[in-house]
């Protein structure tokens, strides 16, 4: 990282339990220390609060430190990152913290992975920005980003009451009139979960927290000062909608209603509503990957079969069931990483069964039977007949990593064009704290 050495600070927040990570991190930590970087390895022994905590207690160690800079295991930074983003907040003493955005070096791991590579990058490349550029709300992601440290405390904190943090101190901060910068075209390359179970989880950790957050942070969003129109922005749209009700859209409607329309044909679902509605927002959101309107069904199809986790997500969150505040690390497979020395083993599939999904496949499926023999509605029978096969591919995990779908689309060596060669130097991945 490009910086003056005197005034640069690293630290790794280690909450790992494993030997031989604790290990590597150790060597690391070790190793850059000799090569006269200020590294140091914050490790807990215990894990309260999770990534909250961990945060907390190392910048508690740096109290001379104006900017923090965070990333997680598997992000990539190039080497003058915190070059262009610290003047921004520099320059600028309203501005909070300022975002990257984020890139992916394994899309092509798998189907998994490229439905997930076009879901994030609708995120990052319209949702995030539009916020931004319209002067509203947008969240910290939760790394690849830098904060102001005086931000951080007037603000009140990492606080671990919700699984999304990033979001939690966020939303803090722009209430407390704090502004944040996101800029689209500075790109960190990070590493997609290859692991359907570690997608699962991640994905319930990411649909359940905003909701917790909704429950808990209303009234004082309410309360706050901010102007009537972005208080109503915030609590209806961002999260009553955007957060809430669409995950009861692709599970209760598409998954549930239209099948159950099959045996009741006196039934008829509008066409707008079957059609017209979701192909709209399918290309609208393929549009941001390239060439992913090749993948734009395939994205449909995973993303309604994902429903299941998504909606028992937002119930836990509403209900704050104790798995609303279960944390499971995301697990990486380090796939994407070609430096010598780091080479994988061949990965095997997880031998898991999920019956929601199973439960949901049978019905898709007995639905698109009945529809072609009984009641001749062969346009609705296709697409139930592939989201029934995907609900099945799901329930049997033949989408995780080494399983039938779970092969690469291509020779896995395509990369984002701001991938530089520096990049696959010899580097730890590390968290970096200034």
């Amino acid at each position: 990282m490009v910086w003056p050495r005197s005034r640069f600070k690293v630290q790794v927040l280690d909450d790992s339990t494993d030997q031989v990570t604790r290990e590597l991190v150790d060597d690391k930590c070790l190793e850059w220390a000799e090569r006269g970087v200020a590294c140091e390895c914050v490790r807990r022994t215990h894990r309260s609060g999770y990534k909250a905590g961990a945060l907390k207690e190392g910048m508690d160690l740096l109290p001379d430190c104006d900017f923090i800079a965070i990333f997680d295991a598997d992000f990539k930074p190039e080497p003058d990152f915190l070059m262009t983003m610290v003047p921004w907040l520099i320059d600028n003493p309203s501005i909070g913290y300022v975002q990257a955005r984020w890139a992916f070096t394994n899309p092509e791991e798998s189907y998994l992975t490229k439905a997930q590579q076009i879901s994030l990058n609708y995120h990052c490349k319209c949702e995030q920005f539009v916020h931004f550029a319209s002067g509203g709300f947008f969240n910290f992601n939760g790394t690849a980003g830098v904060w102001r440290r005086k931000t951080i405390e007037t603000a009140g904190g990492w606080n671990s009451r919700t699984t999304v943090e990033d979001m939690d101190l966020s939303l803090r901060a722009y209430m407390a009139g704090w502004k944040a910068i996101y800029l689209r075209e500075v790109t960190v390359l990070n590493e997609l979960p290859a692991s359907f179970f570690a997608y699962r989880k991640q994905q319930h950790r990411w649909t359940c927290g905003p909701v917790q957050l909704w429950r808990r942070a209303a009234r004082d969003i309410w309360a706050s000062g901010l102007p009537m129109a972005s208080k109503l922005e915030l609590i209806v749209c961002y999260f009553g909608i955007r957060k809430f009700a669409t995950h009861w859209v692709s599970l209760g409607f598409f998954c549930t209603l239209v099948p159950l329309s099959m045996f009741t044909p006196e039934v008829s679902i509008p066409l707008w509503a079957l059609v017209h509605l979701p192909v709209v927002v399918t290309v609208t959101t393929a549009v941001f990957t390239p060439k992913g309107w090749i993948h734009s069904i395939l994205y449909v199809l995973f993303e309604n079969a994902m429903g299941v986790v998504k909606l028992w997500a937002v119930v836990a969150g509403v209900l704050d069931l104790k798995q609303a505040q279960e944390w499971v690390v995301t697990t990486k497979l380090g796939a994407s990483d070609k430096r010598p020395g780091t080479e994988h083993p061949v990965k095997m599939r997880t031998c898991r069964f999920y019956m929601g999904e199973l439960m949901m496949s049978l019905l898709a499926l007995s639905a698109a039977l009945y529809g072609m023999a009984a009641v001749n509605r062969w346009s609705f029978s296709v697409f139930l007949t592939l989201q029934g096969l995907v609900f099945l591919a799901f329930a049997l995990n033949l989408v995780d990593c080494g399983a039938l779908l779970g092969g690469r689309l291509g020779d896995g060596r395509r990369r984002e064009k701001r991938m530089r060669p520096l990049q696959q130097a010899k580097a730890p991945k590390r968290t970096f704290t200034m």
